[in-house]
């Protein structure tokens, strides 16, 4: 008569859990590169802003520019939150 051996549980969940790892890594890697595309697109937005401020004639063309941002401003963010 032969006898079966039932093999550790533990060798079992090790391949789970290193694709669990492998999945975690992945997503990881897709978080940071997401965080790097808009911390770029907030450097080349502010850049954008600066350029259009520092083209300014005088004083009342730079205040115009000033409150024309701030009216974009918030019309991007009232088109967001009726998103």
């Amino acid at each position: 008569m032969s006898t079966m051996t039932i093999s550790n549980s533990s060798s079992i969940s090790r391949p789970a859990a290193s694709a669990q790892a492998q999945a975690a890594g992945v997503l990881a890697s897709i978080a940071a590169f997401f965080k790097r595309v808009g911390t770029a697109y907030e450097r080349s937005e502010a850049a954008r802003k600066e350029a259009y401020l520092a083209e300014a004639v005088d004083l009342y063309d730079l205040e115009y520019r000033m409150q024309r941002l701030d009216r974009e401003s918030a019309q991007t963010a009232a088109w967001i939150k009726g998103f």
